[in-house]
C-alpha cells in the first residue's frame, strides 16, 4: 500500500532576475554557467557613434540584470547570491521569490536571435505621469490615459478649471516623471 507521502513531486523551474552591480552582468553571467547555471542576458549586436566613427557594439537589453533558471532550492539560491557581482534576486524574498513566466523569456530570447530590428519603448501604465521628450510637443507633461501598441495616449489637465484635452503620441518619445 503507497501513502500520498511517497510519492516525488517534480519541481518545475522557473525564470527569477537578479540584479548585478553596476556593469558586473557579463562577469556574473560566466561565474554562473561555470557554476552550471541556466542564465540568460539579454545581449543584441548594434551600432553606437563616437563622434564621426561608428562601431558595433553589444548591448544588454536589460542593463544591471541578469536571468537565471532553477528549481526552487535553498541550497541553489545562496550558491546564487554569494557569486560575485550577484547582489539580489528581484521581487520577493526567499520563498516567495518572484519569477518570471516562460512564455516571456522565450519571447525575448526568440527576437534577439532572430536579429530582426527592434526599438526600445519605456514600459508606461494607465495613471503614469510622463513628459514628452522630443519633437513639437518636447516638454508638455500629462498623464498616461491609454496604451495601444507603441502608442500613448496623454491627457494634459488644468485641475482648477476641471478641463483636459489629449493627444495620442509614439511612446518613445515619453519619459517617465
Amino acid at each position: 500500500m503507497t501513502s500520498p507521502f511517497d510519492t516525488k513531486f517534480e519541481v518545475q523551474a522557473k525564470w527569477y532576475a537578479i540584479y548585478c552591480k553596476s556593469r558586473h552582468e557579463r562577469q556574473a553571467h560566466e561565474r554562473l554557467l561555470a557554476k552550471g547555471v541556466e542564465t540568460f542576458m539579454a545581449d543584441y549586436e548594434t551600432r553606437a557613434q563616437w563622434g564621426t566613427r561608428r562601431r558595433k557594439v553589444k548591448k544588454n537589453l536589460l542593463p544591471g540584470y541578469l536571468l537565471v533558471r532553477l528549481d526552487k532550492t535553498v541550497q541553489l539560491y545562496y550558491e546564487i547570491l554569494q557569486t560575485s557581482g550577484v547582489v539580489k534576486f528581484v521581487g520577493g524574498a526567499w520563498p516567495r521569490l518572484s519569477f518570471i513566466p516562460d512564455e516571456q523569456v522565450e519571447s525575448l530570447q526568440a527576437l534577439l536571435s532572430s536579429e530582426q530590428p527592434f526599438a526600445e519603448v519605456p514600459y508606461l501604465n494607465v495613471g503614469d505621469k510622463v513628459e514628452v521628450m522630443a519633437g513639437p510637443l518636447a516638454g508638455l507633461r500629462g498623464c498616461v490615459f491609454a496604451v495601444k501598441e507603441r502608442r500613448s495616449r496623454i491627457i494634459v489637465s488644468i485641475d482648477l478649471l476641471q478641463r483636459s484635452v489629449q493627444v495620442e503620441l509614439d511612446s518613445s518619445l515619453l519619459a517617465r516623471k
